[in-house]
Formats: structure tokens, C-alpha cells, sequence
């Protein structure tokens, strides 16, 4: 082998010996996903919503940009509202969670719809849920089914 070369590689590697690669640690996420919950259904029934708490802990907004369940052929985000005397419910694309906030989704407001579901829910049983967040990717949740007032019928 060429003195140069050898030389050339000697100092190549004398240089990267100490190198060690950036690995980006993922932080733990700040969101607390509490009672999340949805009520049984009939054997007919092909639509259901899904209930919880999602609480920021941390020091920076994220937002849930959508929902994936297998107990559904469709899982999205929506929001309940009365105008002019008329419940109405609309999709919504995404929701915010503020940094050291929380935001309830519950009957009457925000919620998950599940449409054209796999199977009835069935009282006592759960189901996944996984949110996906804009920071915090993608987050698992366990459903509880209970009565149609929620977890304490």
C-alpha cells in the first residue's frame, strides 16, 4: 500500500475514532388520555361515539389530527353543537390541545365517531383506539363499553 495512503487512512481514522452519531432521543409524551369510554350499542346499531379527557402536561400545544380503531370501518373527529334549538354534529379536521391544558371530549361536544362498526359493543368489553397528535404521534387508548351514561351507570 502507498505510504501516503496509509498515512491518509491512519489520520481518518485517528479523526472519526471518537465520532459518535447524534441519536435524537424521542421524549416522553406530556399527554394524559383519562376514562376514555363509549356506550353499548344495540345489535343493529352501526355508529358509536367515544369519550376522554386528553390533559397537556407539557410546555408545548399538540393537536389530535385523527383517530384509527379496528372495531370501525370509519373512526373520525367531531364536535356536537345546539343553533337555533337543533343538536347538529360536524366533522372537524383536527383539535388542539393547549400546552398545560386539557380538552374534554364528551356527549354533547367533541367526540370520536365510530361508523359502521365490526361489531356491536358490547357492555364490560373494550376496545383500541389510537390517537394520532401532530408532536406526539401516535398514542394507544383501551375503551371501556359500559351503560349509555357513561363509566359510572
Amino acid at each position: 500500500m502507498n505510504k501516503s495512503l496509509t498515512i491518509f487512512l491512519a489520520a481518518l481514522i485517528t479523526l472519526f475514532a471518537g465520532f459518535q452519531p447524534a441519536i435524537a432521543e424521542s421524549e416522553p409524551s406530556s399527554l394524559v388520555i383519562s376514562q376514555p369510554w363509549a356506550a353499548h350499542t344495540g345489535k343493529r346499531t352501526m355508529s358509536a361515539a367515544a369519550y376522554f379527557t386528553i390533559s397537556n402536561t407539557g410546555d408545548t400545544a399538540d393537536t389530535l389530527i385523527g383517530v384509527k380503531s379496528d372495531s370501525a370501518k370509519m373512526s373520525t373527529l367531531h364536535r356536537s353543537y345546539e343553533k337555533d334549538g337543533i343538536m347538529r354534529m360536524d366533522h372537524i379536521p383536527a383539535l388542539q390541545i393547549p400546552a398545560g391544558g386539557q380538552v374534554a371530549l364528551s356527549p354533547g361536544g367533541y367526540h370520536i365517531m365510530l361508523m359502521q362498526l365490526a361489531t356491536p359493543l358490547k357492555r364490560g368489553e373494550t376496545f383500541l383506539l389510537t390517537l394520532v397528535f401532530e408532536r406526539a404521534g401516535e398514542v394507544p387508548v383501551t375503551v371501556n363499553i359500559t351503560g349509555i351514561g357513561g363509566p359510572e351507570h
